[in-house]
Order: C-alpha cells, then structure tokens, then sequence
C-alpha cells in the first residue's frame, strides 16, 4: 500500500486531506480513484502511527474520505543517530540524503570542512528526497536536515548534546567501531569530504574526547562511508 507523509495532524474517523502534492501523487501519478486506501503518516501528537485512509471522493487538491484504522510504527531505531556529514557534489550529496534516511539517519547537520569543495546543499531539494526516501522505506518519522555550519561549529554542538561522538578516519588502524563505548540515547557520526577530513580537523576532535574509528580497512569513497557508517552504528548501538 501507498505510503504519504503528510503535515496534517491525521486522526480517525472522517477526513479531508488537503494536500496538492500529495493529491497529485495519488491521483495523477498513481491514478488512484474511490475506495482505493492509502497509508498516511504525520509528525506531532500522531507521530509514531501509520494511518490507513480510504479514498471517498478526489478532486485537483482534495482526498476526502476516512481513517479506517491505525496501527503503531515500529520502524524507527532505538538510538538516535544525527549524521554531520562533510558537504559533497551535488550528485553524491542527494545519494547520502536518499539512502541514509532510508538506514535510519535521524538528522542531518551539513558541514563545512577545510576540504569540501562544494558550499551549498538545496534545502528544498533535499527535504524532498528525505521525504520521499522516508514513505517509501516505512519511517515513522522524516528526518531533519539544518543549516550548513562550520567544523568547529559541529564538533561544538555535538558536545553540547551529551551524544556519542564518532568520527571516522581512514588513517585510524587501532579500534573498530566494535570498542566504542556503549550508548542508549544519541550517537553523532561525522563522516568526512573527498579525500577525508584533515589533521587539523581529526586532532581538534580528539581534544574534544571524540571516539576515532576507520570503517573499513579499504578506502571508502565519501558518499560510501556515509551509508556504511550509518548502517554499522546503528547495527552496533540499536538499529
């Protein structure tokens, strides 16, 4: 069945969705008519639940109709992973959004670093593919992506949260991820540009007590080691 976000607080019985985008996905794309059901999600007091919804009329905007039932999303990890991912090409940058949402990033902090060479990340853009990857991975939530800031910024907030703080380094040949001390709460993985993240940035994190670990005994690209990092955190800490 068909999955939708929605910023509409969702609840059951009758229900007037108003929604174009949404609407246009289900009656244009999808060309949904009357009595077909589609799954809808929402943030808020109803975060959490998925809602199956039947379609009783569709016009250019509307879907009227009912919630005929809801059950508990149990999808979501249980350790919240923020990912401060290093800014990339375009192209790569998307993928990072798309395939780490659908892993089970929670969060993305965009960072400027000394060797990124691109300066920018379309916002809109990305909320659209992170909105996408979360309907049609089963997400109970659409993960957040915040403002560009800078290196010393993200190692600064990080140690403001409380959160487990990892940063990888393909230089770094003497612990796994596997000796990183255990957490139930939040991790925050910082995964570095083309080419890694420099000395200057790999010592600023290790005076900030940072746990340092390669992900690979090969050499990742980038985009890779985002999607790789993400997966074997939350595998080891609560996927």
């Amino acid at each position: 069945m068909h999955r939708f976000f929605t910023l509409q607080q969702l609840h059951e019985g009758a229900l007037m969705i108003d929604d174009a985008v949404l609407v246009h996905q289900a009656r244009v794309v999808l060309r949904m008519k009357p009595n077909d059901e589609i799954v809808l999600f929402c943030g808020g007091e109803a975060l959490g639940w998925d809602f199956r919804f039947h379609i009783e009329r569709i016009t250019d905007r509307v879907l009227d109709g009912a919630v005929v039932g809801r059950t508990k999303n149990e999808h979501e990890p249980r350790v919240a992973v923020t990912l401060y991912q290093a800014l990339l090409k375009k192209d790569n940058m998307e993928l990072i959004f798309e395939k780490c949402t659908e892993v089970g990033i929670s969060t993305f902090v965009p960072i400027a670093s000394e060797r990124s060479i691109k300066k920018s990340v379309n916002q809109e853009r990305a909320e659209k593919i992170i909105k996408e990857a979360s309907e049609q991975s089963g997400r109970a939530l659409v993960p957040r992506v915040q403002s560009i800031i800078t290196f010393a910024e993200a190692i600064a907030i990080a140690k403001k949260t409380g959160s487990l703080n990892i940063i990888a380094h393909e230089k770094e040949t003497r612990r796994s991820l596997d000796a990183a001390p255990p957490t139930s709460r939040r991790v925050s993985l910082f995964i570095g540009p083309e080419g890694g993240f420099s000395e200057k940035e790999i010592t600023m994190a290790r005076n900030a007590g940072f746990f340092i670990t390669s992900l690979s005994r090969r050499v990742l690209r980038a985009e890779t080691a985002a999607i790789v990092g993400s997966y074997a955190v939350l595998h080891r800490f609560g996927n």
